[in-house]
This record gives structure tokens, C-alpha cells and sequence, in this order.
């Protein structure tokens, strides 16, 4: 499914494009095309600004005002419906970050760096004069995995203490 480019709505079969104007990309719902063709026709280019959404992040030209209190955040169409039905909680206050590791992380980093050792250990054991490819093979395998264990640790690690922004798969 497509999404307006302009205020974040779900599009069905009905799509708006620039057509000759390559300079604007995406698809638009109906009263997008007409707001952001006005101000093409009015400046000779688009001079209306993008604003990130509140919730997802995604920049929009039209974005909705929401919110409860005194605090007013801008919305794309379809956050705006999600926070205006009860739907996402949108004045929640961010949980402060741990002063230290929890101790179920360190076990695991544990068990990835012995899984390491021991699958190197194997590896180096199995290669004398009586080489079993299964041992090899093994021990090849218990070393990856750890290396993976201790990977995935390191990289929750550093999210979880905040040394990082973003998540990469």
C-alpha cells in the first residue's frame, strides 16, 4: 500500500502524481496535490517545509496538531487517528537509562566468550594426527556461535546504555 507524501494517509487506488514535474516525487492524496500544486504554481517550487511526525518520525508537508494538557505534538493522518482514538499513549515519559548491565546480559556475554574458548580448544584438539571432521566441525560451529552470543550482547549493550541511536539489522 502507498502512502501520501504529503500528510501520511493510506492511499487506494486513487493516486496523485506529479506528472511532467520529475522534481516531485511520491504519490499524494487529492487535497495534498492541490495544496502543494498551489504553492508550485504560486513560487515556481515547493517552499513548504517538512516537519517530522511526532510519532513515527516520517517527514510530511501537512501534519496534524494533537495533543493533551499543554503539550501539542504534530501528527501524520495516520498517528494522528491512532493517538486521537487512545490507541498509542502519547504524553509517556521515557524510562531513565540503567546505570549498569543487568546481570542476565553478563551471564550471556559469559557463556558467548566460554563458548569461544572451548569451540577453539576443540578445533585446535581434533587437528592432530587422528583428525575427526565432526570435532572440526564442531568445535568451527561452537566458536561462531559464541562469537555471535557475545556480538549480540555487545551491540543490546550499547543500545541499552544509550551509546547508540539506532538499530541496524
Amino acid at each position: 500500500m502507498a502512502h501520501c507524501g504529503g500528510c501520511g494517509r493510506t492511499l487506494g487506488w486513487k493516486k496523485y502524481r506529479f506528472q511532467k514535474m520529475w522534481r516531485i516525487p511520491g504519490y499524494y492524496c487529492k487535497q495534498c496535490m492541490l495544496g502543494l500544486g498551489a504553492d508550485f504554481d504560486k513560487n515556481a517550487r515547493i517552499t513548504l517545509p517538512t516537519t517530522k511526525c511526532g510519532l513515527c518520525g516520517v517527514d510530511y508537508y501537512f501534519l496534524k496538531r494533537y495533543g493533551r494538557g499543554t503539550e501539542r505534538h504534530e501528527y501524520c493522518a495516520v498517528c494522528h487517528e491512532a493517538a486521537s482514538s487512545g490507541a498509542v499513549q502519547t504524553d509517556r515519559k521515557l524510562p531513565s537509562q540503567p546505570r549498569q548491565l543487568p546481570v542476565v546480559m553478563m551471564i550471556f556475554a559469559g557463556l558467548g566468550g566460554f563458548m569461544m574458548i572451548a569451540g577453539l580448544l576443540i578445533t585446535m584438539m581434533a587437528t592432530g594426527d587422528d583428525a575427526n571432521v565432526v570435532s572440526i566441525l564442531f568445535g568451527a560451529t561452537t566458536t561462531a556461535l559464541g562469537f555471535v552470543l557475545i556480538r549480540r550482547t555487545l551491540k543490546s549493550r550499547s543500545l541499552l546504555l544509550g551509546k547508540q541511536n539506532s538499530v541496524a539489522v
